[in-house]
Order: structure tokens, then C-alpha cells, then sequence
């Protein structure tokens, strides 16, 4: 592999044309260089000293002549330098502190207090540019407090005032609906009303449930917020409200419910030992369809009374009612046994009894329902009172 050569040779380097012309001495030759050195030995041993150490008095410079042999010089230095003297200790009282501050005009060649070069002044007098983006998010920070402390104040205004008509809506329809339940509890519990004005009381019942409900419901719902910093008297106002109505509601449904347990006693009560035209004498055959007729017919009753509801006002109509079907079954088996022995009169004492357990059932009822229609116009009464206050408080 070929070597590549420089370009930049001494041949090349124009001082051919220097020499040429006289304006750079021409280096000596080989002959001329020999010759120059043997001049140089021929010289005298007597040579002043000129350089390192002339001056000094303490340094002695001995000079040899050069015997034409760069390599074999047998010429020595002497004296060596002796070291200088290590330096003293400084004194405990030796100030330490700081050199005084260079003068400008040491550095810069100018006298102190004249400015600096012109084309250092740009560097020198710059300034950092100025931080719009911080300004910027600045500006937006500061207007969205103030968009803040202002709008937050109005949105919690208006969404206090929605819940409020959300609660005065709820409350107004229970309270509307107060009079129509009024007259369902007359149709329930008037023994002179027949049954197709019971049963027109159901759907009664249950539209003032489902109202009753939806207050329950609406005051269930979590209240709005505002930040802790911006204060809103309106949204304070609410828990109050929320909390009365969310009673007014219970309230409410508590009424449903007990309405629908005085329809199951109106209803049921009736029901329960009706067995029917009871001979007091019987064929086999029979006797045979008796018993299959009591003893469904009290299997029913037995249903029936177990889905009797706890109520306060029907409990003693409950007890009797449990009290008449137990006596029930035990009075089946001596009912059947007067029948097969023919025992016409103990029939008919059994048959008696029968007919007097239904009616103490019925006159318990009755007197039941007359004492919750008592008190349950009270609690409507009661209620329709706290609605109007409530609905008041709400709308102002």
C-alpha cells in the first residue's frame, strides 16, 4: 500500500523564491556547517560570561571549547546553583487578609471609571428577556379566582334554589294527596261501607306511598358544595330543610303502611272461620264432605292469620284471632264426633260456639278499626299542619 506524501514540503513552501531573490538567508551547506564548527574550537578559552549568572558574584561560569564532536564532549558545568534558602516563618502578626482589588485599568489598559470596549458593551449591559409565559399563566390564575369569586356564589345561589323547589314539589304532592288518603281511611274503617268503597281505597293507598316515597327519595340525595373560601348562606340552609322533609316523608310512608294494614284487617278478618250452614245431624257421606270443607277451610285461615301484620292498633285483633283458630281445630274433631254418634244436641252447641267466635272476631275488629280511623285523622291532621309550615319555610 502506497504512503501518501504531504503537499506541504519544504520544496514547496516558497522559500526557494525567497532565497532566490535575497530576502531570506539561504541555509548553510554541509562543507560550510564543518568548517564553522572548527572555527568555533579555535576560538579562545577567554570568553566573558554573558547570561545566566553574569551578574551574580556567588556563581563562577567555566567555559570549555568544543572538540568537534557533538557526541564525545568531555565538557562539564561548574559550579551547580545551590538550592535558595527555604523561606521564613512568618511572624504571628502577619496579615492575611485579602490582596487589595486589581485596578480595572490593570486589565483592560484604560483608566478606572472610563466604560469597557464598545464591543463588550452588548455582553456587559444585556438583560434577560422578559417571561411572558409566567405572566401569562399569572394573568389566567388571577382571572380565574376572580371568575370564581364570582360565579361560584351565583351557581351555589341557583342550585340551592333548585333542590329547594325539588323539595317544595315533593312536599306539595303528599300534601295535596292528604285529604284523598283521608277519605280512603273512612271507606276502610265505616262499617256501613260496602266492599267496592274498600276496595276503591287500594290504589289510594298506594299513590300515597309512591309520593311519600319520592320526598323520602328527593331529600336522600347529597347536597351540592361550594369551595370552603366562598361562603353561600343559601346552600347552609339547605341540611335543615333536606332533614324536615326526609321526616315529612317517613312520616308519610309510615301512614301508607298502617292504611294498608287497616284494609288486610277490614278485609281478612270477615274471612276467618266462615264454614258455612252447619247441620247438627249428618249422613256418613256427609260427614265425610264436612270434614273435607272444615279442614280446608281452616287451612286457609291458619295462611291468613300468619300474614296478619304487626300493627298497634290490630294487635288485640291478632291475638283473638290466633286464640279463635286453635279452638277452631280442636272444635273440628268434636263437631265430627257429635255428627257420627248423632248427638244432635252437642251438634248444636258446637255449632253455636262456632258462630260466636266469628263474631267476637268481628266485633274486635271493628272496634279496631274505629280506633285507628281516631287516630289516624289525628296524624293526617298532624301532618298536613307540619306540610304547610314546611312548604312555607321552603318557599322563602
Amino acid at each position: 500500500m502506497s504512503k501518501h506524501t504531504s503537499n506541504r514540503s519544504a520544496a514547496n513552501d516558497g522559500t526557494w523564491f525567497l532565497e532566490a531573490i535575497g530576502a531570506s538567508p539561504r541555509p548553510a551547506s554541509s562543507t560550510e556547517a564543518v568548517a564553522d564548527l572548527e572555527a568555533e574550537n579555535a576560538a579562545p578559552d577567554e570568553l566573558v560570561a554573558v547570561g545566566v549568572g553574569a551578574d551574580d558574584p556567588d556563581v563562577t561560569v567555566e567555559l570549555s571549547s568544543f572538540d568537534g564532536d557533538p557526541g564525545t564532549s568531555t565538557s562539564s558545568f561548574h559550579p551547580v546553583p545551590a538550592p535558595p534558602p527555604p523561606p521564613a516563618v512568618l511572624p504571628e502578626d502577619f496579615d492575611l487578609e485579602d490582596p487589595a482589588p486589581i485596578d480595572s485599568s490593570d486589565v483592560t489598559g484604560e483608566p478606572a471609571g472610563e466604560p469597557v470596549d464598545a464591543a463588550l458593551e452588548p455582553v456587559v449591559r444585556s438583560r434577560r428577556n422578559f417571561r411572558w409565559p409566567i405572566v401569562i399563566v399569572l394573568l389566567l390564575a388571577i382571572g380565574a379566582v376572580v371568575v370564581a369569586a364570582v360565579w361560584l356564589p351565583i351557581a351555589a345561589r341557583n342550585e340551592a334554589q333548585a333542590v329547594r323547589t325539588s323539595y317544595y314539589n315533593a312536599a306539595f304532592s303528599v300534601r295535596d294527596y292528604l285529604p284523598v288518603s283521608q277519605e280512603a281511611l273512612d271507606a276502610i274503617t265505616d262499617p256501613s261501607r260496602d266492599a267496592s268503597a274498600v276496595t276503591a281505597a287500594v290504589p289510594v293507598i298506594a299513590e300515597l306511598d309512591t309520593r311519600a316515597f319520592a320526598l323520602e327519595e328527593v331529600t336522600a340525595e347529597p347536597l351540592p358544595t361550594t369551595l370552603p373560601f366562598i361562603p353561600s348562606p343559601e346552600l347552609d340552609e339547605l341540611p335543615p330543610l333536606r332533614d324536615r322533609g326526609a321526616i315529612l316523608g317517613a312520616a308519610s310512608s309510615d301512614l301508607a303502611r298502617r292504611l294498608g294494614n287497616a284494609y288486610v284487617y277490614r278485609t281478612s278478618m270477615p274471612l276467618l272461620l266462615d264454614l258455612g250452614d252447619l247441620p247438627s245431624t249428618a249422613t256418613t257421606e256427609q260427614i265425610n264432605a264436612i270434614a273435607v270443607q272444615t279442614a280446608s277451610t281452616l287451612a286457609s285461615d291458619a295462611g291468613v292469620v300468619a300474614d296478619l301484620p304487626d300493627d298497634p292498633a290490630f294487635a288485640e285483633a291478632k291475638d283473638a284471632a290466633v286464640v279463635a283458630l286453635e279452638r277452631a281445630t280442636v272444635w273440628q274433631d268434636e263437631y265430627l264426633e257429635a255428627l257420627a254418634n248423632e248427638d244432635e244436641a252437642s251438634a248444636t252447641v258446637l255449632i253455636a260456639e262456632m258462630d260466636q267466635l266469628r263474631n267476637e272476631l268481628a266485633v274486635i275488629t271493628v272496634d279496631a278499626l274505629i280506633a285507628f280511623r281516631a287516630s289516624a285523622d289525628l296524624v293526617i291532621v298532624g301532618l298536613a299542619a307540619d306540610f304547610d309550615a314546611y312548604l312555607t319555610d321552603v318557599a322563602a
